[in-house]
């Protein structure tokens, strides 16, 4: 049985596929590649260069995503997510997506297609919450001095965190740069790291290609809470979108979960 799911009624922003592998196959490197391949395959003409109007994440296999190589059987649940800035584009992958695709010429069957508005509210606007980064997460660096290649910062202090953040709020329209300054500024004196447990990833990619980043989790606590709501419409749009680069191929992806405050946090910011 086959079913659509509509949330949060309005443009498609968020695509999120489930289905069945017909039989199994074997994927032998980072499966958010595989994710912007489809998304590619299914809307030709995407921009191959710049910023990428969409984000993936990897393939979740039977509830865990595949970041290394994994053996998936016959039968095993594959979800496919995808966000879009572009609403349009969401609405011609929701009519592109839903009858299903193939994995290295084996079918995987649809079961269901959800899709909704980003950025999704949140369960509550708590001070404290979780993220959990279960891709590979780097930020991007400023420049700073002449270099071959791009140097990424692989720790998840809450600065990288809400920074990424409020980027993409912006890029969503929720407000323009005048605010995320006011609110960047907001939480670099309010907002702590209390707690976490990352380690660094290296993935495969193609052609002999590699990212790296940290997986893992992180807790956080806002100690001043005069901007807690407009905090938690920024991480709405992360747990979207994701975390900082290379979120159109599956690096970054999030889940962002509210806490109730625990009376032994660290009460030390930064």
């Amino acid at each position: 049985m086959f079913f659509i799911l509509w949330r949060c009624g309005g443009a498609v922003s968020v695509v999120m596929f489930r289905g069945f592998l017909e039989r199994g196959v074997v994927i032998s490197f980072f499966s958010g590649y595989l994710a912007h391949a489809l998304v590619h395959r299914f809307l030709p003409g995407l921009p191959g260069r710049g910023p990428k109007p969409f984000a993936v994440w990897p393939l979740v296999v039977d509830g865990k995503p595949a970041v290394g190589p994994t053996a998936v059987p016959a039968g095993a649940e594959v979800v496919l997510r995808a966000a879009f800035f572009d609403e349009e584009l969401g609405r011609r992958f929701v009519e592109a997506v839903y009858a299903g695709f193939e994995l290295f010429g084996v079918r995987v069957v649809p079961a269901e297609v959800e899709f909704w508005r980003a950025p999704r509210p949140p369960a509550a606007e708590t001070p404290a919450f979780k993220v959990e980064f279960l891709s590979p997460t780097r930020f991007a660096t400023p420049p700073y001095v002449r270099r071959p290649r791009p140097v990424f910062d692989i720790t998840p202090t809450f600065r990288n965190v809400f920074k990424s953040a409020l980027k993409t709020a912006e890029r969503l329209g929720l407000w323009g740069s005048s605010v995320s300054k006011r609110l960047y500024r907001w939480a670099y004196a309010a907002v702590g790291i209390t707690d976490f447990r990352v380690r660094p990833l290296t993935v495969q990619l193609t052609r002999g290609r590699t990212a790296r980043g940290f997986i893992g989790w992180a807790v956080y606590r806002a100690f001043e809470t005069s901007m807690l709501k407009d905090m938690w419409r920024a991480l709405a749009a992360a747990a979207d979108f994701g975390l900082g680069s290379g979120r159109s191929l599956g690096l970054g992806a999030v889940k962002i979960t509210p806490l109730d405050t625990p009376p032994n946090l660290n009460s030390t910011l930064h």
